[in-house]
């Protein structure tokens, strides 16, 4: 199952594959006016003997405040020995394991991305000194990406062209991650917007529906808030790899919240539009399957000036995928009280099973192997 949260202009996805729970970002705002995450989060994750909630991995794109809103106050950072009481009074959920990119250590400027740093910082601490403790559930540290100082040398780590089978110690058989992204600072120097974004984890998850499958069945597209020359690497690389199905999707997660930047730099005037370039173009009508949707966890996309969600942007998405195609987070089933958008992942595909689904396609299987469209072949790296 892959569960995509309506949290604004931010990230929040939660995929489940029998008892193992994988945490995408994490954009939770603790108000009236918006879906209550965490009471749905702790309705999906398991508790210990001791009634305390696990998370088995959490991984973060990169540390911008909307993709770690609320991790400071709504899970345990810290030894988990000394998980308390009063822990366990609030439900703070352990993360049993912690996925980041080396920005993280030299990027957190926000409270909980400052609070991500600090947890990460106390794990990766074990593994230089070789704790025992280093393998225990609520310490474990994965790395996503180069470090030019190579301070992370001790610390699990994968790099673009890696796979990733193994989540919080256990073998995974009916899903993987491919890494595509971060690279390293010398091969990307272009931003699509003034301030530099931070690079982000960019991956294709493939799912089976049984382990003995040959091939993934479903297979779904994310990246943060990478941007248009980030991609366009992405695809570049691919290429000279060998790896150019890596880049096919079933569903896409529009980057950065339906921005612009996916498709060109900003800013510009209204009436002033800048063509998207044609890499973006491409990935998306080269690598989409039968029935491929694109999801946008955005604010409601309204024709106005914001940058993100962007109404040009959305267009153009529209464009490439059908207007049924294209799924806005904060408009499911409405706009006035919006709820999770969820996938099952079937022989056939990704079948949508939230109770609010529209009749007619929405409902519908994407990714069929049989009808899909989908390469016979799958290559391994």
């Amino acid at each position: 199952m892959i569960k995509f949260y309506p949290v604004d202009n931010g990230d929040t996805v939660l995929i489940k594959v029998d008892k193992t729970t994988i945490q995408i970002d994490a954009n939770i705002r603790n108000n009236e006016d918006c879906y209550d995450v965490m009471e749905d989060l702790l309705g999906e994750l398991s508790t210990d003997g001791e009634g305390r909630y696990h998370l088995d991995l959490f991984m973060l794109t990169h540390p911008d405040e909307d993709h770690c809103r609320g991790i400071d106050t709504n899970y345990y950072l810290g030894d988990p020995d000394y998980y308390s009481d009063d822990d366990l009074e609030d439900e703070l959920v352990i993360i049993d394991e912690l996925m980041v990119t080396p920005m993280l250590f030299s990027d957190a400027t926000s409270t909980p991305a400052k609070a991500l740093k600090k947890e990460a910082n106390r794990r990766r601490k074990l593994w230089d000194e070789d704790s025992p403790a280093k393998n225990k559930v609520g310490n474990r540290l994965v790395i996503i990406g180069y470090d030019g100082g190579k301070k992370y040398d001790n610390v699990p780590s994968y790099i673009p062209g890696d796979t990733i089978k193994k989540v919080n110690g256990k073998t995974m058989t009916l899903i993987e991650f491919f890494v595509h992204s971060p690279f390293k600072d010398s091969l990307v120097e272009g931003r699509a917007e003034s301030e530099k974004n931070l690079t982000s984890i960019v991956m294709q998850a493939r799912f089976k529906k049984d382990s003995r499958d040959t091939n993934p069945s479903a297979l779904y597209l994310f990246g943060g808030d990478a941007d248009h020359y980030i991609w366009e690497e992405i695809q570049d690389q691919s290429s000279a790899h060998g790896n150019d199905e890596k880049l096919d999707f079933d569903i896409f997660l529009a980057p950065h919240h339906c921005s612009w930047t996916y498709f060109n730099d900003v800013p510009y005037k209204k009436g002033e539009t800048d063509e998207p370039v044609e890499s973006s173009k491409d990935l998306i009508k080269d690598h989409k399957l039968k029935g491929s949707v694109i999801i946008a966890s955005s604010k409601q996309i309204k024709d106005d000036d914001d940058n993100p969600p962007h109404y040009p942007a959305k267009k153009e998405y529209v464009k490439l995928i059908g207007s049924d195609k294209f799924i806005s987070l904060a408009e499911e089933p409405d706009s006035k009280k919006p709820k999770p958008v969820v996938y099952e992942v079937t022989s056939s595909g990704f079948q949508r099973k939230d109770k609010n689904q529209q009749t007619g396609s929405a409902g519908a299987a994407i990714g069929s192997s049989g009808t899909s469209g989908r390469k016979s072949t799958y290559g391994s790296k």
